[in-house]
């Protein structure tokens, strides 16, 4: 048998509120790896995911094959998050400390310190952990576990592409929350289940990796968990970007294109090819080239999509520490 298939869980409730009504939205709910809404809260989740272990093994091997042009995309994102936080994320005050949860190997916590941040990072796979451990204290935390803390807290704490990955996210910010200084800010991203993309491509669509992302969040879910975690929302943004718009599209087309093809001997179903398909990469230059025409789309679609739209690759919260005692009690 596969192991792939051997690896795979229940997720027996929804990870949002725990209910275990739903519905079907990707398949007929008899897949192991099928989609369902949440009857109750509304969040689609998947109904099984690969265990942690097997999962864990691939993020390490990334660290090698960052480049300069992976830099510019995060320094890109950084700007991004600032003009959200209106100028204040990128001028730092002196001291001031961010966390980035789920760092892999340290890409954003490397940008962060280039504007002047003091920086830590929470990482389970042992290998990213051990890679950004060269230029960040790092934590081995269960963001999953209620206690688990750093034992400080931070002027910003940072998850890019996390939440979406976690069997309680409801849990997982309740700690963002704990760890902010009560004037600190959160940036928490995850991709977009209306993305306007998505649609196009069915269960193949490269970013819904399925087997390792169990959250598949829209607007209204995903402000439900966070608020229901704690934190208050300030800012909640989605737009169509020409990367984010295109790409994903032209890697899907290269996988059914290969599942086409059987004598590559290389699969295109789930979260475990996506992420060991590191030869993907085209060298630097040409992405560089590429990613930079694509940059070109934005200023057109920022006339035809507002901040607000429901339709792109990706939503982006800012937020920040609930205020009142129920959660002054659970600050660290």
């Amino acid at each position: 048998m596969n192991p792939s298939v051997v690896s795979i869980e229940p997720v027996p409730q929804c990870p949002g509120c725990g209910s275990r009504a739903r519905t079907p939205v990707l398949g007929d709910g008899g897949g192991r790896l099928d989609l369902a809404r949440c009857d109750d809260c509304r969040l689609v989740h998947s109904l099984g995911r690969h265990r942690t272990a097997l999962l864990d093994e691939g993020y390490g091997a990334r660290a090698p094959d960052h480049d300069e042009v992976d830099r510019q995309r995060k320094r890109r994102a950084v700007a991004l998050y600032d003009e959200l936080c209106g100028g204040q994320l990128a001028r730092p005050r002196p001291g001031a400390a961010a966390l980035d949860l789920g760092c892999n190997t340290g890409l954003l916590l490397d940008v962060l310190a280039e504007v002047g941040y003091e920086t830590e990072g929470v990482e389970r796979s042992p290998g990213a952990r051990e890679y950004a451990r060269k230029h960040h204290r790092i934590h081995d935390l269960d963001l999953e576990q209620p206690g688990a803390t750093t034992a400080r807290t931070y002027a910003l704490v940072t998850m890019t592409h996390v939440l979406e990955h976690m069997g309680d996210p409801v849990v997982v910010a309740n700690f963002v929350a704990r760890h902010l200084d009560p004037d600190g800010r959160g940036i928490i991203e995850v991709p977009n289940w209306d993305d306007l993309a998505r649609g196009l491509w069915g269960r193949r669509y490269r970013p819904l990796e399925l087997g390792d992302h169990v959250c598949f969040f829209d607007r209204e879910t995903l402000s439900d968990v966070l608020v229901r975690g704690g934190l208050e929302i300030e800012a909640l943004w989605s737009r169509p970007q020409g990367a984010t718009l295109v790409m994903p599209s032209v890697l899907t087309a290269l996988d059914h294109a290969r599942a086409l093809a059987p004598w590559t001997g290389r699969s295109s179903q789930g979260a475990l090819s996506a992420r060991g398909e590191l030869g993907d990469r085209a060298p630097g230059t040409l992405r560089a080239r590429v990613l930079h025409a694509l940059d070109l789309l934005d200023p057109w679609l920022a006339r035809v999509f507002t901040p607000d739209s429901r339709r792109g690759a990706n939503l982006v919260a800012v937020v920040r520490p609930a205020r009142g005692p129920h959660h002054a009690q659970h600050r660290v």
